[in-house]
C-alpha cells in the first residue's frame, strides 16, 4: 500500500513538473514546434494544412507571444499565396471564355451607334425590323455585357402582355414575365406591341429550350386582353440557343472581370501588410 502511494506521489510530482516546464515557457517549444510544421506544410503548397496549424498556435498557445506573431506573418502569407493562385486560376479561366466569344458572335448582328451608344446588342439579322414588319416573333438578344433580353413583337390589336411562355409537347413550361410596360409602334402596316422579358436567373428559359430544342416548343404571349401563338422555328430555336450561350459566356467573363479585379486589391494590399509587417497580435 505504502509503495502504491509512494509510486501515485511520484506521477503526480511528475505531471506537476512537466506542468511548472511548460508554464515556465508559456509554451514556446510545443508553439515552435507546431510552426515549423505549418512553415513545412506551407513550403510544401498545403495552404489549407497550414492555415490550420497556425492557426492553431494562435488558439493553443496564447502567451507564446513571439512564435504568435511569427504565425501571423506566416497567415499573411498563405493569404497572398492562395490569393496569387486564385487570380492565376481566374485569368485563365478569362482567357479561355474571351476566346469563345468571337465564334459566339460569328453571324450575329451588332446593332450599335457608336456615336451616342457604348453598349451594342446582339441579335440574329434575320429579326431585324425591317426585315419583319407586319410579323409577330421574339427576338433574343443580349448586350456586349451580358445582359440577356427577349423582346416579343405582336402584331395586331395589342393584348397588354404581361408574361412569355415557352411549353414543351409533354406539357412542361417555363414562364418570363415582362420587365417593363409594353408599348406600341406604328408603321404602314399597321400596330406592333412591343414587350422585353429579362430572364431571371438567366439560365431559367435557356436551358428548357436546350433540353427541349429537338420537340416543338410553343411559345405564347400572354396579356391583359388576350393570348397570341408566336411562330418558334427550328432557325428561331438555333438563334436563341446561340444568344442565350452567348450571353451566359459574357456573364460568366464580367464575373472574373470582378474576381481579378479583387484578387488584384487583395494581393497589393497583403503584399504592403507583408513589406511593413504590420502584425496585430489581437488577429
Amino acid at each position: 500500500m505504502r509503495i502504491k502511494m509512494k509510486l501515485q506521489n511520484l506521477f503526480c510530482a511528475l505531471l506537476l513538473g512537466i506542468s511548472m516546464v511548460g508554464c515556465a515557457d508559456n509554451g514556446e517549444r510545443d508553439a515552435e514546434m507546431l510552426y515549423s510544421r505549418a512553415a513545412k506544410s506551407f513550403d510544401c503548397q498545403q495552404y489549407s494544412l497550414a492555415k490550420l496549424q497556425a492557426d492553431s498556435i494562435k488558439i493553443l498557445y496564447p502567451k507564446a507571444f513571439e512564435v504568435r506573431a511569427d504565425a501571423l506573418r506566416l497567415l499573411l502569407r498563405i493569404d497572398h499565396a492562395e490569393s496569387v493562385t486564385g487570380l492565376s486560376y481566374t485569368d485563365s479561366l478569362l482567357a479561355v471564355n474571351r476566346e469563345r466569344v468571337a465564334p459566339l458572335v460569328e453571324g450575329l448582328y451588332l446593332d450599335k451607334d457608336v456615336r451616342y451608344q457604348d453598349v451594342g446588342t446582339y441579335y440574329s439579322p434575320n429579326y431585324r425590323s425591317e426585315k419583319n414588319m407586319g410579323r409577330t416573333y421574339v427576338r433574343p438578344q443580349v448586350d456586349e455585357q451580358g445582359k440577356h433580353t427577349i423582346v416579343a413583337f405582336r402584331y395586331g390589336a395589342p393584348i397588354e402582355a404581361h408574361t412569355l411562355r415557352f411549353t414543351a409537347p409533354d406539357a412542361a413550361y417555363v414562364e418570363v414575365q415582362a420587365t417593363s410596360q409594353p408599348y406600341q409602334m406604328s408603321d404602314a402596316l399597321g400596330r406592333t406591341e412591343r414587350t422585353d422579358f429579362t430572364p431571371s436567373p438567366l439560365g431559367s428559359v435557356g436551358s428548357f429550350v436546350s433540353l427541349n430544342k429537338g420537340n416543338n416548343i410553343k411559345v405564347t404571349l400572354v396579356g391583359h386582353k388576350g393570348t397570341a401563338q408566336i411562330p418558334f422555328s427550328k432557325a428561331d430555336v438555333a438563334a436563341f440557343l446561340q444568344v442565350y450561350e452567348l450571353a451566359m459566356v459574357l456573364n460568366a467573363i464580367g464575373e472574373l472581370e470582378k474576381q481579378h479585379d479583387e484578387l488584384t486589391r487583395r494581393i497589393d494590399f497583403l503584399a504592403r501588410r507583408m513589406q511593413s509587417d504590420s502584425i496585430n497580435q489581437s488577429e
